[in-house]
């Protein structure tokens, strides 16, 4: 005779239903970090991450379908001739995200932008050029010749940034990285080494 609690029918129905929510895993979010000159799409449980120095990250969320993308852009502009998916150059990130999404162009309203980087991360003259200033500018230049506005950034300054975009939220999220303090030589006043 088997004399397990479930033994009658009422419960073998309930009981399994109820230990199977309790031990139920949540959801697992997959961490995907996106390197320098990379851009990856991602959907559900997906978190797109980068760390940006002078380099800058573009995020596009698509709502409407569910998908987000982001690229880390090195450089301005450049060319890439092996017909890569490459965001090493923003000149070539932009249309290259866009076509990794699937977005046409009576959607591009429909697709939030997102950008961070673009730090000054060597306190070098000519604040101007540096090459986080020109990675913001170009980002701005390629966004508008396409008509996409951006939602939102976080761009320039000194800091790093870590830059994430949750898929499952819809939602990104940037953080400051903080910067280390310079680390100075031991005073040796005539000593050689």
């Amino acid at each position: 005779m088997n004399r397990t609690p479930f033994t009658t029918p009422a419960r073998q129905s309930a009981r399994p239903a109820i230990l199977a929510s309790m031990f139920e895993a949540p959801a697992r979010e997959t961490r995907t970090h996106v390197w320098t000159g990379q851009l990856e799409v991602g959907r559900g449980a997906t978190v797109l991450t980068a760390l940006l120095g002078s380099c800058v990250g573009i995020g596009m969320i698509w709502r409407a379908r569910g998908v987000c993308a982001l690229a880390h852009c090195l450089l301005p502009e450049g060319v890439i001739d092996d017909g890569m998916r490459s965001a090493r150059y923003v000149s070539s990130a932009v249309p290259a995200l866009l076509a990794a999404l699937g977005v046409r162009r009576d959607q591009y309203d429909e697709v939030e932008i997102v950008i961070a980087g673009g730090a000054r991360m060597l306190r070098l003259a000519g604040g101007e050029a540096a090459i986080g200033h020109r990675n913001i500018l170009a980002a701005h230049a390629q966004l508008a010749a396409r008509g996409l506005q951006v939602a939102f950034e976080d761009v320039g300054g000194v800091q790093g940034r870590r830059f994430s975009i949750d898929c499952a939220a819809m939602r990104c999220k940037i953080e400051r990285v903080a910067q280390a303090e310079p680390v100075r030589p031991p005073a040796t006043a005539g000593v050689l080494v």
